[in-house]
């Protein structure tokens, strides 16, 4: 199957349940607010055990992204889509049913195990159906569907948690509606091996050297907004400015700023290109900049805000700039190490925190470190875009 045309419309069945496939890539841990509850139900075990309900998820996904190419080889795409989601929605039930915590972390790992069976290829299958702007535009909404769904959980989530810690997992079952759309409207796309390289338009050489860069830009801005995430409730509580009920409204407002970013990347990247990554990265720094020198809820919602809009714009463009430096035949494997730096990042997003902030319990140095981090990171990609504006001068001057 040939990368579609841009004239094409941009929302059709097909396109839809590629998107489905996003909504649950970033919901493994918007049941933790379930966590005290479960740690209740189980006094006898460890809270680094009980954590792990929220935790372990994200290692089975980082393992699955790994051998998912193998996978994707052996059976196909959409089997392996599907497998993937069979294995979600039994999680889901094993979850409700689990007698005790270490049936609760085997589901969990389930989880973990069938969204990272798919979770590259909620990217990959867009880069290699789609090309040019329509490319660009379901890669912003890819985003911002990870939003919704992570939006969508956590308010779900807050409501089930009235009935019982256990209806929290409920929020899963819709892996049952994302089968179905896939199913349906999703037909074997191939994008790795052979079938890939048949199926390109005009075989490229990849270009290692801009996909390791986006690699690396995405696990320091990845990297920040995690920092920022986890440590922004103990930063209001530490400045007297806010309560944990005022973190979850700041956290949820960040997932309505990533859905609203990925909505609007697709035009904003049209009109400015590489600028999209700059805007990006200067929110970023002035998010942290806002969080290390002013110390007021005001300039903390606006913080949350920047970071939303920063995520909603870099990932989109890391991720496609990485694609479009690949040959098709390497689609997959480009977006498998963009998966894995992204997890990396998330993984060691508080051992960057403890380091950066020289091992001080105070979020304030955690920021203040985080800031001139960010400076750099920002001069660097503005260098970058001096370059390349310079180039692309030089060479229309010379044509």
């Amino acid at each position: 199957m040939q990368r579609e045309k841009e004239s094409s419309k941009l929302f059709d069945p097909k396109s839809l349940g590629i998107l489905s496939l996003s909504l649950l890539t970033m919901a493994t841990g918007i049941v933790s607010p379930a966590i005290p509850a479960i740690a209740k139900q189980y006094p006898a075990v460890s809270q680094s055990l009980v954590d792990q309900v929220s935790t372990i998820p994200s290692f089975l996904m980082a393992l699955f992204i790994l051998i998912s190419g193998w996978i994707v080889r052996k059976i196909g795409t959409k089997k392996t889509v599907i497998i993937g989601l069979w294995l979600i929605i039994a999680s889901t039930v094993l979850s409700l049913i689990a007698p005790n915590i270490y049936v609760l972390l085997a589901a969990r790992a389930l989880l973990g195990a069938g969204i990272g069976m798919y979770n590259s290829l909620a990217v990959s299958l867009i880069t290699v159906s789609y090309q040019g702007d329509k490319q660009s535009q379901l890669l912003g909404w890819q985003n911002a569907f990870q939003g919704i769904g992570a939006l969508g959980g956590s308010l779900l989530v807050s409501v089930l948690l009235l009935i019982h810690w256990r209806a929290s997992f409920i929020i899963y079952f819709i892996a049952i509606y994302i089968l179905f759309v896939y199913q349906k409207n999703v037909p074997e796309i191939a994008v790795t091996g052979t079938a890939a390289e048949d199926n390109a338009s005009a075989p490229q050489k990849t270009n290692w050297m801009t996909v390791i860069a986006a690699g690396i830009v995405t696990f320091v801005l990845m990297a920040a907004y995690m920092i920022s995430v986890v440590k922004i409730p103990t930063y209001l509580i530490q400045n007297n400015i806010g309560s944990a009920s005022t973190s979850s409204l700041l956290i949820g407002a960040i997932s309505l700023l990533i859905i609203f970013a990925g909505i609007v990347y697709g035009n904003l990247y049209k009109r400015l290109g590489y600028g999209v990554l700059i805007i990006a990265s200067f929110l970023m720094l002035a998010a942290y900049a806002l969080l290390a020198f002013s110390h007021t809820l005001i300039t903390s919602a606006l913080a949350t805000i920047l970071i939303g809009v920063a995520f909603g714009f870099f990932v989109p463009f890391t991720f496609g700039a990485a694609s479009n430096a690949a040959d098709i035949s390497q689609s997959d494997n480009v977006t498998k190490f963009m998966m894995i730096m992204n997890n990396l990042a998330n993984f060691a997003a508080p051992f960057l925190a403890a380091s950066i902030s020289g091992n001080s319990s105070s979020t304030n140095a955690v920021f203040s470190g985080g800031t001139i981090v960010l400076t750099v990171a920002f001069i660097l990609i503005l260098l970058v875009g001096v370059k390349e504006l310079a180039h692309i001068r030089n060479h229309s001057l010379s044509r």
